[in-house]
């Protein structure tokens, strides 16, 4: 018995008689590939067991690259699919035959495996149109898609859903399918696409910290309870598929959700499913660094005692909420302000990360378009001038990466500058006479800061210059606040070197 009213679809939807047409015969063709099906049966029940090693035996076997891809679809497809029943309490078309009870899931390692482990054709946005949306929508391209370019139809069909469930408008709030997405990735422990979805969460305005912390254990987070409920809800139906009933939908109507809201999370979860067995199976690489591994034995956090949380978000203050509130109903005056008010910034911004000032003025104007489109999904989570440099600084991350030799803004501040020590420790003179003419010390400065490396750069840019509180400036750049500090003490120390010879006396008390 279903769970939710129903519409019949048996007349417009003809895909149903491809379904049927198909799986007809998709059993006999895989019959003899032991090796194939064994993969794809502990991708779809135990995907965080899949390494490297896996796709390599099938590999070796003499399975093409587009054969494993295609097995890893399938496994995908079927995870949508077997999600979105339980969700909707479908009843089986057929009878269902004894079957033998499931093998009990392995305990999956805690280590995180990463690729890729396929071959893949490279596709541009300028010319294949679902990574096209892709970067309107989320500033770049995540690997997870890029790692599927040997089979360009199945990725126009990703992106297509993509679309329909979580980027159109819909009954839930793009804010609630952001939450599924993470807590259900982080029930799921999958690393990659809590990462990923963190970045597309703080391009819209939430701190990716409350974005990770959803991930782990959402009661932590300062949410109302009906939204607790609703992560609870996909938690549940990701974990424990076959304890899910009737019950689970009507505890949902008492939060005041209607069916079309059900069915949009029922619908979210089978896409995160889906999603995080197409990362299991192709090893599609982090587009940033974790913060953490959601990788982990024993007892689930998601499933834990909800004692002990925060009830209500905190409101924010925002000096811009008057004129976003007036662009959102269609105030171009209102927005026109914004630009001016915040151009600067963004300009800024945008120089420190590019070094260069044409691009700057380009991706600054790509910025604003991007905030103009999107404006209706701002849904005030943080400063609206957060989010702008938010989306400033995705929009110079792209540019960054697609440059070559590529420089990465996203690795370890432990490894590649650790051999950096700063010398000229001695403290410069404030006597204006022996330091440059104002013009002269400022050119000079913003040279120096020009020269550090980009991670640096920007982070000294928005915290020093700019002056964002270092929270605003953490979120806007996707990184936690103790990280930001240690770039800021880097990059200042950089600084200090760089300059030092300029504003220091020398041993005979001259200025250098």
């Amino acid at each position: 018995m279903g769970y939710l009213r129903e519409v019949d679809a048996s007349l417009s939807f003809q895909s149903f008689a491809t379904f049927r047409e198909h799986f007809g015969f998709v059993s006999k063709q895989w019959g003899a590939q032991t090796d194939l099906l064994d993969f794809a049966v502990r991708l779809g029940s135990q995907g965080t067991s899949i390494s490297s090693e896996d796709v390599g035996r099938l590999l070796g076997a003499g399975l093409s690259d587009e054969a494993v891809l295609e097995a890893v679809l399938v496994a995908a497809w079927a995870n949508f699919c077997s999600t979105l029943s339980t969700g909707i309490g479908t009843e089986p078309d057929f009878a269902l035959p004894g079957l033998p009870a499931s093998p009990a899931d392995s305990q999956s390692s805690t280590h995180e495996c990463w690729g890729p482990y396929l071959k893949t054709v490279p596709l541009r946005p300028a010319e294949f149109a679902p990574f096209a949306i892709l970067v309107d929508h989320f500033g770049f391209v995540p690997s997870l898609f890029r790692s599927q370019g040997l089979r360009p139809d199945a990725l126009a069909a990703e992106v297509s859903a993509l679309q329909a469930i979580l980027l159109t408008g819909s009954a839930l709030k793009r804010a609630q399918k952001e939450g599924i997405l993470l807590a259900a990735s982080g029930a799921n422990q999958n690393t990659y696409c809590v990462v990923v979805f963190a970045e597309v969460s703080g391009a819209l305005g939430t701190p990716v910290e409350d974005s990770y912390q959803t991930a782990m254990d959402h009661r932590q987070v300062a949410l109302v309870e009906s939204e607790h409920a609703l992560l609870d809800f996909a938690i549940k139906l990701i974990l424990e598929p076959a304890g899910f009933t009737q019950q689970d939908v009507d505890l949902l109507r008492t939060q005041g959700f209607n069916d079309e809201q059900v069915l949009d999370a029922v619908a979210v979860t089978a896409l995160t499913r889906f999603l995080n067995t197409v990362q299991w199976g192709v090893g599609a690489v982090p587009d940033f660094a974790p913060r953490q591994s959601f990788r982990r034995a024993g007892k689930n956090p998601h499933l834990s005692s909800t004692e002990s949380r925060r009830t209500q978000r905190e409101e924010i203050s925002d000096p811009d909420a008057g004129l976003v509130e007036k662009a959102k109903s269609g105030d171009l005056d209102a927005f026109q302000a914004l630009v001016e008010r915040h151009s600067k910034r963004v300009y800024r911004t945008l120089l420190g990360l590019l070094g260069d000032a044409d691009q700057a003025r380009d991706a600054m104007q790509d910025t604003f378009l991007k905030a103009f489109q999107h404006l209706g999904g701002f849904e005030s989570r943080s400063k609206f001038c957060t989010w702008l440099v938010t989306i400033a600084s995705n929009t110079g991350l792209q540019l960054l990466r697609e440059r070559r030799p590529i420089e990465s803004l996203d690795s370890s501040d432990s490894e590649s500058d650790e051999a950096f020590r700063p010398r000229q420790i001695r403290a410069w003179t404030e006597n204006p006479e022996q330091m440059y003419a104002q013009t002269e010390r400022r050119a000079l400065v913003e040279r120096a800061v020009l020269a550090l490396p980009a991670k640096y750069r920007v982070v000294v840019l928005l915290r020093d210059i700019e002056q964002l509180p270092a929270e605003e400036a953490a979120a806007a750049l996707g990184l936690g606040v103790p990280a930001l500090k240690s770039r800021l003490l880097r990059g200042r120390l950089m600084l200090r070197e760089a300059l030092a010879p300029h504003f220091m006396k020398n041993p005979k008390g001259v200025s250098a």
